[in-house]
């Protein structure tokens, strides 16, 4: 059995699954752990990258803050090895998390986090996970898109993210109906 996945995906939203390295932005101390980071994706020793991701993220949460820059870049970094790791649980709820705390930082690059989550999200194959994670990304979508429309400022891509969540949340709902119930 397939991923239900809507037929229409927008434009650029499947090429911006965190599949780039962030351009991880951290204090100099911890440039080294970023390049050891990326070293082990290049080498592809991927298990290794997402234990130093998550031990850069959780000393940059506790150094400078869960909410700043430097650990929002780590936050990027661990999304990008979970990503390249098939962990797209882990890099979608990691997206939604920064699109989360963008929003509320009121960072323009909130736009750019909701496409990556997306991205992930879209690659979810477990439905009790992807539909959870689901509602959690339309519950961020929902929050910019009235944060810009009070601001008046929606754009063509704001409409086409929450569309396709939808969609795909109810050919997830619908599939799992059909298989509690037994209908073909």
């Amino acid at each position: 059995m397939g991923r239900p996945v809507p037929e229409a995906v927008p434009e650029g939203v499947l090429e911006s699954a965190p599949g780039r390295v962030p351009q991880a932005v951290v204090p100099e101390e911890l440039a080294e752990l970023v390049a050891l980071v990326r070293h082990s994706v290049d080498a592809g020793a991927l298990e290794q990258a997402a234990a130093l991701a998550f031990r850069l993220r959780e000393h940059t949460a506790r150094a400078f803050g869960r909410e700043h820059p430097y650990t929002l870049e780590a936050h990027a970094l661990e999304a990008f090895v979970a990503h390249r790791s098939d962990n797209h649980r882990l890099a979608a709820a990691t997206c939604i998390e920064l699109a989360r705390i963008r929003h509320r930082q009121g960072d323009p690059r909130v736009r750019e986090e909701l496409t990556r989550a997306a991205a992930a999200w879209l690659l979810v194959e477990d439905v009790p996970s992807a539909v959870g994670h689901g509602r959690a990304l339309l519950a961020v979508l929902l929050a910019v898109s009235s944060t810009r429309g009070e601001q008046g400022g929606r754009t063509v891509v704001d409409a086409a993210l929450p569309r396709l969540v939808n969609r795909r949340m109810r050919a997830l709902t619908e599939a799992s109906d059909a298989r509690v119930t037994g209908a073909a």
